[in-house]
């Protein structure tokens, strides 16, 4: 009996060893937030840990959210039909639903694992871990994931090849970033406008706030991501952009 989820949590399997076979590179995305959170520490002075890591930390938990999505759930997307697999193995209805289901499986792990891992390299300088701190912040941390995916989604469906995708999804993390930086120097009006459009200032709320404050754009935002895989299913590009025929 056809069982799709069976095959997309196999196919999840892959994707997670095909990630784990560059340990390297692997290790330095895992340990780069890190050590950029303890150089931007350090550069403030011993004051900085005295405040909640909630506060501290937020923006960071946000951006290694939104970077999985699109670097990792989304950008794989593209670049596997540029390499030929989307094309020959995705090739009906049914088999585009288990790849999709298998990719967000997959990245929803390592999403994860780099909230987790995150959370041991930076919690004891503000004192001792806890396991429900750590749940609760990996609840938020995956809330934020699954908001982000869906732009992330919505960039898979244009005629994008690998590289290019590279820089639209380079350059839109850069721009909410700077916005996010900027924030306190911009006017106000200007500051309220920015605030309202940049996705990974809502994450850092999230992260910093809880989903409580926020449930009302995460429902909105989980039945968009819904949509957004539906659309993703039916309209999933199945040729390399260098080979359309």
């Amino acid at each position: 009996m056809y069982n799709p989820m069976t095959r997309a949590n196999s196919l999840a399997g892959v994707f997670i060893k095909e990630q784990l076979k560059e340990p390297v590179a692997l290790f330095w995305i895992l340990l780069s937030p890190g050590a950029i959170f303890y150089l931007l520490a350090f550069s403030k002075g011993d004051n900085y840990f005295n405040q909640p890591y909630p506060a501290a930390t937020a923006w960071f938990y946000a951006y290694i959210s939104l970077s999985v999505a699109f670097f990792g759930f989304s950008f794989y997307i593209i670049g596997r039909r540029e390499s030929g697999f989307i094309r020959s193995f995705i090739y009906t209805p049914q088999a585009k639903t288990v790849f999709l289901i298998a990719q967000f499986i997959a990245y929803s792990g390592i999403a994860l694992l780099y909230c987790l891992f995150f959370y041991l390299m930076t919690r004891l300088p503000f004192g001792a871990y806890s396991v429900n701190e750590a749940l609760i912040i990996a609840v938020r941390f995956y809330s934020c994931f699954i908001l982000f995916c869906i732009p992330g989604l919505l960039i898979t469906l244009l005629p994008l090849n690998f590289q290019t995708a590279n820089t639209v999804f380079s350059i839109s993390s850069f721009v909410m970033l700077a916005f996010g930086i900027a924030h306190t120097a911009l006017p106000e009006s200007t500051r309220n406008l920015t605030d309202s459009l940049n996705i990974l200032n809502l994450g850092k709320n999230i992260m910093q706030h809880g989903i409580q404050s926020f449930c009302k754009p995460l429902m909105a935002g989980f039945i968009v991501f819904g949509a957004s895989m539906i659309l993703a299913c039916k309209y999933l590009r199945i040729n390399p952009v260098w080979s359309r025929y």
